[in-house]
């Protein structure tokens, strides 16, 4: 009742519960409270939302007469913690401002040169053509002729198809992880060597749907991976290093402000407070 007749000016009065000296008000409560609850939700959510505040004030009065030796302690961490919440979002917003997001083909390619050790592929890799079909699907045997076919008219009727039919494309354009690619398959593959060396065409089926696999290019496990298939890692550890530079140069920039204007002081021995 009170959630839905109380005026502004009314709310800012009323004191819903209270424990020991600390109280909880209505406007504080209101705003735990979504506004498109119905009467009887918004009842329900606010008693057990006063429940909760009251156990959480009790328990921690509590805590506090039980721990009374560990207090400053307590602060000390909480200060510590409020202070690097402080420095994330100042960080945070530096980044979003001054961080360089644009990539020439150079870095990514010097990038890529200078850190071969880090791209070594831990999987096979495949490019595959991959179809895979509901089992009532139309001209089956014309999939698999066109999954097969190097042909460019057969690659777009293949594609024209999976656009129309298909679950589940894969086409050859594009490198995936061997691991990846069984995970959409009904099979178990207990030797991978063996099965990559099967023929150009594999079928499956399950009870609802029929599996087409091609495998038309592979490269092994610890060899050095493609950069085609390394350029998002890449950006993305290129953006990290830029970012922890910008960071550090912010800090070495004000370091040598508060310096320079006698607010930082490291002295040789320890000095009694001024």
């Amino acid at each position: 009742m009170l959630l839905a007749s109380c005026s502004n000016t009314v709310e800012q009065e009323l004191v819903i519960a209270q424990a020991g000296k600390n109280t909880l008000t209505f406007k504080e409560l209101k705003t735990f409270i979504p506004n498109d609850l119905t009467a009887e939700d918004s009842t329900e959510l606010a008693v057990n939302m006063i429940q909760t505040w009251v156990n959480r004030e009790l328990m921690y009065s509590k805590a506090r007469f039980n721990l009374d030796g560990v207090e400053a302690d307590i602060e000390n961490r909480v200060e510590s913690y409020r202070k690097e919440l402080y420095i994330f979002a100042f960080e945070k917003g530096q980044v979003a401002q001054k961080l360089d997001t644009n990539f020439t083909e150079n870095e990514i390619l010097s990038f890529y040169d200078e850190n071969q050790e880090i791209f070594q592929l831990n999987d096979y890799i495949l490019k595959v053509r991959y179809v895979k079909l509901k089992l009532n699907s139309p001209n089956v045997e014309e999939v698999e002729k066109w999954v097969q076919s190097e042909e460019t008219e057969d690659i777009e009727q293949l594609t024209e198809y999976c656009h129309k039919y298909a679950v589940k494309f894969f086409n050859d354009t594009n490198w995936v992880y061997f691991n990846e690619l069984l995970r959409e398959l009904p099979i178990e593959v207990y030797n991978k060597e063996t099965f990559l060396r099967s023929d150009n065409l594999v079928t499956f089926t399950d009870p609802e749907f029929l599996y087409i696999l091609s495998i038309r290019d592979l490269q092994s496990k610890n060899t050095l991976s493609p950069i085609d298939l390394e350029r998002g890692k890449i950006k993305s550890l290129i953006l990290n290093k830029r970012k922890l530079e910008l960071l550090s140069s912010i800090r070495r920039k004000l370091y040598q402000e508060a310096q320079s204007k006698g607010n930082v002081i490291i002295y040789d021995k320890p000095q009694l407070p001024q």
